[in-house]
């Protein structure tokens, strides 16, 4: 039985059964790292609405990482594998993975700026560790909570176009 759910799955994808494509198992496992990493990212969120400080930073750190694995396997698979042959994808296919890398991009970008000024309000709060020290200056608290909404929606827009883009990917084989 195992066996013909898999020759099933393999028809419905239009693949050999006992030929994986090894570029749809990249893509899924990146897929499933976004999904993973912006579920860090959101509980994060959480975490600091609760007050829970510790908490949010290892989320948020566990999140960047997941975005650095994926930074260095990327190249990697660039090398094993190579590229995606684009030829016989639709405009709206390609117009919806550029939205997708933007949406990565402005991830990226505003989530590193949020992870330095998080980094920097923890250092000013861990040097001034007293009962009557000032509280953390507004404005690095500001731009540290709007880079990092920004870096949210980006996640949650940037896995939401993946799986389209994925969706696409396995329609195509």
């Amino acid at each position: 039985m195992v066996l013909a759910d898999r020759r099933c799955l393999a028809c419905a994808i239009g693949t050999d059964p006992n030929r994986v494509d090894p570029k749809l198992v990249y893509w899924t496992a990146a897929f499933v790292n976004m999904a993973v990493l912006t579920g860090f990212a959101l509980a994060g969120v959480r975490h600091i609405r609760r007050g829970e400080m510790a908490h949010h930073r290892r989320a948020m750190t566990i999140a960047a990482l997941l975005v650095v694995v994926f930074l260095v396997s990327y190249p990697l698979k660039l090398m094993l594998l190579g590229r995606e042959d684009r030829s016989s994808w639709s405009t709206l296919s390609v117009g919806i993975l550029r939205f997708h890398e933007v949406c990565v991009l402005v991830m990226s970008i505003s989530g590193a700026l949020a992870f330095w000024r998080g980094r920097r309000l923890a250092r000013a709060s861990a040097a001034l560790d007293t009962h009557d020290a000032p509280p953390a200056d507004p404005h690095s608290r500001a731009a540290h909570r709007r880079l990092g909404r920004i870096a949210i929606v980006g996640a949650v827009l940037g896995l939401l176009s993946a799986g389209f883009v994925l969706a696409g990917m396995f329609a195509r084989t």
